[in-house]
């Protein structure tokens, strides 16, 4: 008869191999991957690239020179009004104030020159644009330029990352004794910035 010792070891190995399957089993249905790799992809990270795919050689628009970006006539045509309401005022170093006289008759001072800023500080400036919900930042007509509007004070910087010293698009209002402009003559002036700023670009393209 047998001992309860050994009774317990018959059963032991009788259902020893069956527990030996069950385990094998179990490991080959597990998907192998990569060392320490986790089986939910993770989201990709931000590049923080801000490259434009370059249309056109900018040089002469970003170049700090005494000379106006536009003539009156070309300011003009941006606008879309007759060539004799717009004039040149005055050129300081580069930076020229322009008035001109809308179909409305609001008479708008627009200011044209560039910042004096290195490359690298235009790239920090875009990418203080971007995650600033308060800037208007757009690209160019031309996809290769951005345009980004100071939400304070109102004017447009054309900021290429492939230059230094975006060009300063400003404006001020020049009716003293006139009526205030109301808010769609205001809201049209600011697209008009737009219209010269994308003007601007097409025309240095080269």
């Amino acid at each position: 008869m047998d001992t309860p010792w050994i009774y317990r070891m018959r059963i032991f190995l009788l259902i020893s191999p069956c527990l030996m399957f069950f385990v094998a089993c179990g490991e080959s249905g597990k998907k192998e991957g990569p060392a320490g790799a986790d089986s939910t992809p993770s989201a990709a990270a931000p590049s923080g690239d801000i490259s434009l795919e370059q249309k056109a050689d900018y040089t002469d628009l970003y170049a700090a020179q005494g000379t106006c970006k536009l003539t009156s006539a070309q300011l003009a045509e941006a606008l879309g009004v007759e060539a004799g309401r717009a004039e040149e005022k005055s050129n300081y170093n580069g930076l020229c104030a322009y008035s001109a006289m809308h179909d409305d008759g609001l008479t708008v001072r627009y200011q044209i020159g560039n910042e004096m800023w290195p490359q690298d500080i235009v790239r920090d400036n875009i990418r203080s644009a971007m995650e600033d919900e308060l800037y208007d930042i757009r690209v160019s007509e031309t996809g290769d330029t951005y345009i980004s509007r100071h939400p304070a004070q109102g004017f447009l910087l054309l900021l290429n990352p492939n230059y230094g010293n975006p060009v300063k698009i400003s404006y001020n209002y020049l009716n003293p004794d006139g009526p205030r402009p109301t808010e769609a003559q205001k809201e049209a002036i600011r697209q008009n910035t737009y219209k010269i700023a994308n003007y601007l670009i097409a025309h240095y393209q080269k």
